[in-house]
Parts: C-alpha cells; sequence; structure tokens
C-alpha cells in the first residue's frame, strides 16, 4: 500500500479536497470540543499521543462530561502503521464508538485519519470511514488538515502516503495549547510550509496559468503569500512561542502552517505541491529510519530545500534559506541530522531522487540533478 514512486503508477482522483469541512482556530477551542463532535456522532474514540492528553485531559474530559459524552481513550506513543490502524478500528468498533478524534502531532493525526478509514471499511458505510475530528496539538506540519496519511512501519521506516477520497470532517485547533508547545516545532513548520513553494517549481521558474492549470497556478499563487509571510513574520512568531505568547503573529503562522498548507495542497489534488524535498524526506525515513529519527518531519524537508532550488536554477536563494534555518537552530545536511554522508549513502538517495516522478530520464535532469545533490553534504 505505500505511495507510487512513478507518474504511471499514481491514480490521481479528480476530486479537489481543500482540507476540512469544520476548521476552528481561537483559544479557547477545546471547550467547543463536545459541541463539533455531536455534529457527527455520540460516542467518541479518542486517539492521543501521551505528552498531548497530559496537556488537555483536564480541558477535553470537563468538556465532554459537561455534555454527558461518554468515550474511548487510547495512548499511543508508536508510529502511524498500518497494524495499529486497525487494531484502534476494531476497538472502536468493539466499544460502539462512531466518531474518531485524535488528540496530538502529525502522527496521530494520521493515525487518527487511517483508523477512521479502516473502521468505516470494516463496517462497509457508504461514506469509506468514520468521521473523524482533528485536536491538532502542534503547527509542525498540515497533517491534520490533509486528506492523507503517511504511514510507517512500526519501526518508523516510511510507506509512503496512504490517500482518502474524502475530507477530514472537522479540526479543532485551541491556540492557548499551541502557544505552549516547543518553539522548535513552529520552525519546522515554517519551513515545511515555505517548502511549497520552492517545491511546486521544481525546474521551473514560475507556475503561470499559461502553462499550467488554474488550480496549480491558484496554489502556486497562495504559496508565494505564504512564503512572503514566512519571511516577515516567522522569526517573530518562533520568538513568542519560545517566551509563551500567543500573539497576532503565533495565530497568523498557525493559520498558514496548518489551514492554508492544506488547502494549497488542496488546489493541486495534494501532488504537484511536493517534489525532490519531500521526496528526500521518504527516502531518508526508509533508507535511514534510525539514524534520522530524532529529528522532525519539516526539519528533514528543510534539509533537501537547498538541494530542490539549486535543481531549479535558483541557487543565489540558498543563502537566505540557510541563515535562516541556522537562525531557527535547524539542520542544514545529512550529517546533522546523524546521516553519514558517504560517498554510498549520497548514491543511495541519487539513485531513487532520479527514478521518482520528480526527475526527467535524460541527460540534462541527471547532470542537474547531480549539480543540486551536492547541498546535502555541504
Amino acid at each position: 500500500m505505500a505511495e507510487a514512486r512513478t507518474l504511471s503508477e499514481i491514480k490521481l482522483d479528480n476530486a479537489y479536497k481543500f482540507g476540512a469541512g469544520r476548521y476552528i482556530q481561537q483559544q479557547g477551542a477545546l471547550e467547543t470540543l463536545a459541541q463539533e463532535i455531536a455534529r457527527l456522532g455520540k460516542k467518541p474514540f479518542i486517539i492521543a499521543g501521551p505528552r498531548a492528553w497530559e496537556a488537555c485531559e483536564n480541558r477535553i474530559a470537563r468538556t465532554l462530561d459537561e455534555a454527558g459524552m461518554e468515550y474511548r481513550l487510547s495512548l499511543w506513543p508508536g508510529q502511524n502503521s498500518y497494524e495499529q490502524a486497525h487494531i484502534h478500528a476494531d476497538q472502536a468498533i468493539a466499544e460502539g464508538c462512531d466518531v474518531i478524534v485524535g488528540v496530538g502531532g502529525g502522527r496521530i493525526m494520521d493515525q487518527t485519519k487511517a483508523t477512521g478509514y479502516f473502521a468505516g471499511q470494516k463496517l462497509g458505510l457508504p461514506s469509506q470511514h468514520l468521521p473523524v475530528v482533528e485536536v491538532p496539538t502542534s503547527i509542525a506540519t498540515c497533517a491534520a488538515f490533509a486528506p492523507l496519511s503517511v504511514m510507517y512501519t512500526p519501526d518508523g521506516a516510511s510507506l509512503g502516503s496512504l490517500r482518502y477520497s474524502y475530507e477530514v470532517d472537522a479540526i479543532v485547533m485551541d491556540m492557548d495549547v499551541i502557544a505552549r508547545e516547543p518553539a522548535r516545532y513552529v520552525a519546522s513548520g515554517i519551513l515545511d510550509g515555505m517548502a511549497k513553494m520552492v517545491e511546486m517549481q521544481n525546474g521551473h521558474d514560475n507556475i503561470d496559468i499559461e502553462d499550467f492549470s488554474a488550480g496549480m497556478a491558484a496554489a502556486f499563487a497562495l504559496s508565494r503569500f505564504t512564503m512572503d509571510v514566512y519571511r516577515r513574520c516567522g522569526h517573530q512568531a518562533v520568538r513568542d512561542v519560545q517566551e509563551g505568547k500567543l500573539t497576532k503573529t503565533v495565530e497568523d503562522i498557525a493559520y498558514l502552517n496548518v489551514a492554508v498548507a492544506g488547502i494549497i495542497s488542496g488546489c493541486s489534488k495534494g501532488f504537484g505541491q511536493t517534489a525532490l524535498g519531500h521526496e528526500c524526506y521518504e527516502l531518508i525515513r526508509t533508507h535511514f529510519t534510525q539514524e534520522a529519527k530524532d529529528f522532525l518531519h519539516g526539519e528533514i524537508v528543510a534539509v533537501g530545500q537547498s538541494m530542490q532550488l539549486s535543481f531549479n536554477g535558483q541557487e543565489d536563494r540558498i543563502p537566505e534559506l540557510r541563515e535562516m534555518m541556522r537562525s531557527f537552530g535547524m539542520p542544514l545536511t545529512l550529517a546533522d541530522i546523524g546521516i553519514d554522508p558517504t560517498p554510498e549513502n549520497v548514491q543511495v538517495l541519487y539513485d531513487n531522487l532520479y527514478h521518482s516522478p520528480f526527475v526527467e530520464d535524460t541527460p540534462q535532469q541527471a547532470q542537474r540533478l547531480k549539480q543540486a545533490i551536492r547541498w546535502l553534504v555541504q
């Protein structure tokens, strides 16, 4: 069930899916959770990361208790895997739960979506899934918004993405919680969001409506806007969260990292907004699972962005990118994320990147990739 690695293998869903049926982002959002769940079901099955649940338990339990809503809880510290999603789905069905709620970071968001999907399949529901309500406690990715789950083996190796034909039903993001998350997560989300504009270009100087679809042109225009905001406000948002302050800047960056990033993906049908940087992430999770296990999604994606800029013919933009990464304390190279940059290890990445959907099988593109991949080690 791993994601296709060549364009001929990819079966595009012709439907545009822009992210979420309902999106709530505000202070005190957790106090609305029971109301949002009640729109979709009566008995939630909650999947939560242990640290996220510790931060939110009292408020979530209180609002559900006050609503007279019975729930079941599974604390899950592990990987988002097919095996565990099936286990969670079976547990939800056995307990008579009719809505799945995720509380945590990106892997919990993806596990929740996968659980809802497999539960729906087992029950034979026409909707294909049990409803899903996401409660993100991190803005490190747009996982809460995206109509897919990035799947892993139990040991953490990447298995590509499980894509859904429907959107997430609701997202409830409490900004009091987000303002207390580690600033590292904010920085990671910013770099992951910035990657969309860089990767969307993948070998092109620009994305315009004359040469691309209106959807791709719209996605690029929105990604260019977010890039501008990140450049102007990203550092302030990281500083504010470091100080535990909830400011307009933090609110704005949270909205870009989660909602707008998801909408950009939706405008491009979930494929056109990623290229070499995200493919490099998948390969590192697959071939160097243990070496890079302590690094966040956005941090690993960011390591691949200098390579992507070079492949685009935009090496003049690399110093600015790397200066921002340094200021955030983020890794820059393979060595910085624990991977020995031997010729053999770099060749593994080169061979797989060259045979990905993002590089044409031509001598010119092969040479361009050879020039670009050196940025992974310098």
